[in-house]
């Protein structure tokens, strides 16, 4: 359970046994007046929550890394640097967890846009930004999968592309058999055309279908990497800061429709 989630549950069972006490009556002159519940109880939630809404906040405020740009929330591209982004982190952070059931390392990882949730500004990123550009409970698994639905995947980026990383470069294609004129995506990389079986980095969320990513569904194997995306993407960040570094991206090529 997150920090967040966590703090929440904890309001909500302060805020619930308040709601649970009688109503408070003061004697005046005049009459019996019920004294307004709602002021006292807020004032009661307010002293209670205080001292972990401070901690919370201190949190929510801590400054995990600085961004030399703005990356924005972009959808309807082939690619975005924000998606790029937290594509290639998730992949570099994966790569220092994943421990494979046999040598094959991990090929490219595939997001979805939807599930950026914001921009990222240029200069202080705080961990409450990274929270709120990915609010989701969503864990990395590696996917693998075989050559069949290798071909599905890549169909489906022609129709929605997505955020990946590096590893994998597509272009759009169109040939004339003769009779109709057929397009799609074609993988620079030969392994995608010969290998057998795909490694593919993603979150739990995707590996279940989500997003129509149906290519998921019947894999191989599904390996948990034993970390939320949110998580990877503060690690990364944090890392970044204690080198020196600070945020950087830009748009590669990996998905093109000439």
């Amino acid at each position: 359970m997150s920090i967040l989630t966590k703090h929440l549950l904890l309001f909500t069972i302060v805020f619930n046994l308040i709601s649970c006490k009688p109503s408070t009556y003061f004697k005046s002159d005049n009459s019996s007046l019920q004294l307004d519940s709602t002021t006292v109880n807020n004032r009661q939630v307010d002293e209670l929550i205080k001292p972990y809404k401070t901690k919370l906040d201190a949190e929510m405020n801590e400054v995990l890394v600085i961004s030399a740009e703005k990356f924005s929330k972009e959808r309807g591209k082939p690619e975005t640097k924000l998606g790029n982004l937290v594509a290639d982190l998730s992949l570099e952070v994966a790569k220092q967890l994943y421990q494979p059931s046999d040598n094959d390392p991990i090929d490219f990882c595939l997001l979805n846009f939807g599930g950026l949730r914001t921009s990222l500004p240029k200069g202080e990123i705080t961990r409450g930004k990274i929270f709120e550009l990915m609010p989701f409970e969503n864990e990395l698994v590696v996917v693998t999968i075989d050559n069949k639905h290798m071909v599905q995947l890549i169909n489906y980026l022609y129709v929605n592309p997505q955020p990946v990383s590096k590893g994998i470069t597509l272009s759009s294609y169109e040939i004339y058999d003769g009779t109709s004129l057929q397009s799609g995506l074609s993988t620079t990389e030969n392994k995608y055309r010969l290998n057998k079986e795909f490694k593919i980095l993603t979150s739990d969320y995707l590996a279940n279908g989500g997003d129509k990513m149906n290519f998921f569904l019947n894999p191989i194997r599904i390996e948990p990497i034993r970390i939320k995306l949110r998580d990877a993407i503060i690690q990364y960040c944090r890392e970044q800061h204690k080198k020196g570094n600070q945020l950087t991206s830009k748009i590669g090529g990996r998905i093109t429709f000439e």
